[in-house]
């Protein structure tokens, strides 16, 4: 949980790029882009196996993920793979949640205080 409230910071704070700004990124460096407002269907079909690609781990795209690493996956092993659940406690929850508001603090946010109920 606290890798991906990191990455949420990082995307927040402006240190990676948004899906939104990566897309019209990845549109206005493709070589069939004009700088017309025309994006065509080459470029959407390339736009669409990138964004394929980096899902199943085989595009690195550090500018959006940071240093999250999406493992190759195939169907081949889809099915023998147990998923694992963690249960957490309130405590860890809240303590979490504390955490978070002392860094927003630290970056000149502001924090309303709340009563954390679970």
């Amino acid at each position: 949980m606290t890798k991906y409230l990191d990455f949420i910071e990082k995307r927040a704070t402006g240190q990676l790029v948004t899906p939104a700004k990566w897309i019209r990124t990845f549109i206005r460096n493709h070589e069939d882009y004009k700088f017309d407002s025309v994006v065509t269907d080459s470029i959407a079909y390339d736009l669409m196996v990138a964004c394929k690609e980096i899902g199943e781990g085989k595009r690195e795209a550090p500018d959006l993920l940071g240093g999250i690493d999406i493992k190759p996956i195939s169907a081949a092993d889809a099915y023998v793979k147990k998923l694992e659940s963690k249960r957490v406690n309130n405590g860890q929850i809240i303590s979490l949640l504390e955490r978070y508001s002392e860094r927003t603090k630290k970056i000149g946010g502001e924090v309303k205080t709340a009563e954390y109920q679970i």
